[in-house]
């Protein structure tokens, strides 16, 4: 039955895509809107294929992945371990909420100018944008995953003697396992957010998103910039699917735990701005 449901949903979504390109070339090809505005979007397609075959552009689309896969990296690095004391230790919790809840909402975006001010242009800056963003939905999840935890787990641990690292690798961060990979797959899509952002607006030097911001600059550019548009799509959904399948293998013992996860501190709060969902009590260890 739920290989019947990925099939129909595969169908579906292959059917919305379809149903967006028809548009896109409709209103292309009527003339509503000036080609130079807006090309059909078969030329758009045809554009974002010939790029394959573009060595220059692929070692851009490279250099994004690089910084994209280096930001992440760190996030998980700083996050999860951050994530696991703040949830297991109270009092530091309480200590520590004040300057989080005020990071947290910060954008991004915002930060670019200054970050670049204070490192320079170039992967430093991308790669420092990337993990600030994407430390907050990893940092969340394992928060919230570790006050998910089953207690009466916990308490027959204690019962036989086992001490808190041990109740903590052999009951809760297997537990939490689900919640933080829920939260890493939003933070790789707002990590080649960020990506691609910084390149926009830093305008030289290699990458995706200067690809993008150097097309807009040139003559009939609008069918490159799109064409750039489609890769950065393409990629997003190539990284969230292959997530997406990891976490159902890895995680096939509880599949009701990918379900539970609470997807907190979504992309509008790591990139545009205002608190994510779930709040500050999720700072808080639940008992």
């Amino acid at each position: 039955m739920n290989r019947l449901n990925r099939r129909q949903e595969l169908a579906l979504g292959g059917l919305g895509v379809l149903l967006a390109f028809g548009a896109c070339e409709a209103v292309g090809r009527a003339g509503l809107v000036r080609r130079t505005y807006l090309p059909p979007a078969s030329e758009v397609l045809v554009r974002a294929v010939e790029l394959a075959g573009d060595r220059a552009f692929l070692d851009g689309v490279g250099a994004t992945l690089r910084a994209w896969a280096l930001g992440l990296a760190l996030a998980c690095a700083i996050a999860v371990p951050l994530g696991l004391l703040l949830g297991s230790v109270p009092v530091l919790d309480d200590a520590v909420r004040a300057v989080i809840e005020f990071l947290r909402p910060l954008p991004s975006v915002a930060l670019i100018p200054l970050v670049s001010l204070l490192l320079g242009t170039g992967t430093g800056t991308e790669v420092t944008l990337i993990t600030y963003a994407s430390v907050w939905p990893i940092l969340f999840n394992t928060v919230y995953g570790l006050g998910e935890t089953d207690p009466l787990a916990k308490d027959t641990l204690r019962a036989f003697g086992f001490g808190r690292l041990s109740v903590l690798l052999r009951v809760e961060l297997p537990a939490t396992a689900p919640f933080i990979a829920a939260g890493l797959r939003i933070s790789a899509s707002v990590a080649l957010i960020l990506a691609v952002a910084t390149e926009l607006l830093s305008g030289f030097g290699q990458g995706l998103g200067i690809f993008i911001a150097q097309a807009q600059l040139a003559t009939d550019g609008t069918r490159d910039v799109l064409a750039g548009v489609v890769w950065a799509g393409a990629l997003g959904l190539v990284i969230n699917g292959v997530l997406v399948w990891g976490e159902r293998r890895v995680f096939a013992w509880t599949p009701e735990g990918r379900g539970r996860a609470r997807e907190v501190g979504t992309a509008s709060a790591g990139v545009v701005g205002g608190p994510g969902r779930g709040g500050s009590r999720h700072l808080r260890r639940r008992t």
